[in-house]
């Protein structure tokens, strides 16, 4: 007589190994999301050593203004800032980073990715705050967010990286206490590691 297992069985053994896998997928999810959280703030803390190192050897931090930089939205035409990410200068001619094309793991501002040529909106985000400051008695699209006081908050710089909901919200720090998949992004200023929010 042949043995097999009968339907009753195979249904059993289905049922068990798709609630093993709903348990099992979103804990395998959530790893890689605080993966990338953590190289993230890697990221961030390195760019920010290089940032320091910069500052040793010039009398300032490395600018957001590149002249003759056409890119950006409409309403900073003209501004020739290479807004937002991190400079160039960081690694050539002096490699303070081996590159400073620097991806974030969760993507980059995809709602400017239009204003910005090749992939560059991909990088981490890098404001000189003074140097915005400054910008803002020309653009009034700065002038809420870089008021006089704005170094006191930040120091002279800041940087950041969109958060695991994708979307670019600068002024919101990324909390994971509030889930993993929270709003807001990663920031890290000059005078806070886990950023301070304008």
């Amino acid at each position: 007589m042949k043995r097999a297992f009968t339907l009753i069985e195979l249904l059993i053994v289905v049922a068990i190994i798709a609630i093993l896998a709903a348990i099992a997928v979103p804990n395998f999810l959530e790893a890689q999301t605080r993966a990338k959280v953590a190289r993230a703030r890697n990221d961030l803390r390195t760019v920010a050593t290089a940032l320091e190192a910069y500052r040793v050897d010039y009398p300032d931090y490395p600018p957001m203004r590149s002249p003759g930089f056409a890119g950006g939205p409409p309403q900073i035409q003209g501004s020739e800032l290479k807004w937002w990410y991190v400079p160039d200068v960081l690694s050539t001619p002096v490699a303070y980073l081996s590159s400073s094309a620097i991806v974030c793991p969760f993507g980059g501002n995809w709602d400017k990715a239009q204003y910005f040529p090749g992939e560059i909106w991909m990088r981490y985000g890098y404001e000189n705050i003074p140097e915005m400051i400054e910008k803002a008695k020309t653009f009034s699209i700065f002038q809420k967010r870089y008021p006089p006081q704005a170094a006191q908050w930040s120091g002279d710089w800041r940087l950041e990286c969109v958060g695991p909901d994708k979307l670019w919200n600068p002024s919101l720090d990324y909390d994971p206490s509030n889930g993993t998949i929270s709003g807001g992004d990663m920031i890290r200023t000059q005078r806070s590691a886990t950023g301070n929010v304008l």
